[in-house]
C-alpha cells in the first residue's frame, strides 16, 4: 500500500491524509492510487465549509462500489458484511453484482487549523453516497432516515479482499447492535453518548 501524505490542490492549498484515514481507506483500496491526481484537481472551499465533491478524472478509472437494489424494509432479510476497519456491517449485494464504470473520485474533507489546508475524511471511486445508518457522525433524525432510505435501495458490491464473509441479517438487527433504534424517528447514538458523558 502506497504511503499517503499531503498533496497540493488546484487552488494552491493542500489536502492532507492522516495515518488514521489511510487505515480507513483499506475499505476503498482502489481509490488510493488516484488520490494525488484527484487532489491536484480540487478547488478547496474559501468559506471553510466541509468539502464533499465528485472529482472528474477524464477517463474510466474503475467501477462504482455500489449498486441499486429493490427496496427493503428494516425487518427484511438481506446480505451484510463487515468491511476492513469498520465497527458495524454494511449492506452488500448478491454475489456476482458489479458496479458501473466510473470516471469520478469522491472526496470528503474537512478544514484544518492552517488556512488553505483540508484533511481527508474519506474517498472512493464512484458517486457521492449517504452515510451508513449506523455512522456516529449522523446528527439528526432526519439525516438518519435519509441515510436508512438510501441504503434500503442501495448496496455495496461484495469484495472478499476487503470484507468478511457476507451473512444474512436486516437493518433492524444491525442498527440495534450499533445502539441505533430504527423507526419512530429515533436516532440514538449521539443522544446516548451525550447522556453517558453527563452522567460521568
Amino acid at each position: 500500500m502506497m504511503k499517503l501524505g499531503k498533496y497540493k490542490t488546484a487552488c494552491g492549498g493542500y489536502l492532507s491524509i492522516s495515518a488514521r484515514v489511510q487505515s480507513h481507506l483499506l475499505a476503498h483500496p482502489d481509490v488510493i492510487t488516484h488520490l494525488p491526481e484527484a487532489a491536484s484537481k480540487l478547488h478547496l472551499p474559501s468559506d471553510g465549509m466541509k468539502l464533499e465533491c465528485e472529482v472528474p478524472m477524464g477517463r474510466v478509472i474503475g467501477r462504482s462500489g455500489v449498486v441499486t437494489t429493490h427496496p427493503i424494509q428494516t425487518h427484511h432479510r438481506a446480505l451484510f458484511a463487515l468491511r476492513n476497519n469498520r465497527k458495524f456491517p454494511s449492506r452488500v449485494a448478491a454475489p456476482g453484482a458489479v458496479g458501473n464504470d466510473s470516471t469520478t473520485v469522491v472526496v470528503i474533507a474537512k478544514p484544518r487549523a492552517g488556512q488553505g489546508e483540508y484533511e481527508l475524511i474519506t474517498a472512493w471511486v464512484g458517486a457521492l453516497a449517504r452515510k451508513e445508518p449506523w455512522d456516529p457522525h449522523i446528527s439528526t433524525g432526519e439525516e438518519f432516515e435519509d441515510c436508512l432510505r438510501f441504503w434500503s435501495t442501495t448496496a455495496l458490491v461484495f469484495d472478499a479482499a476487503t470484507m468478511a464473509p457476507a451473512v444474512e441479517s436486516n437493518w433492524a438487527e444491525v442498527l440495534a447492535s450499533a445502539g441505533v433504534m430504527a423507526g419512530e424517528h429515533a436516532y440514538m447514538l449521539q443522544s446516548t453518548s451525550s447522556k453517558s458523558q453527563e452522567a460521568k
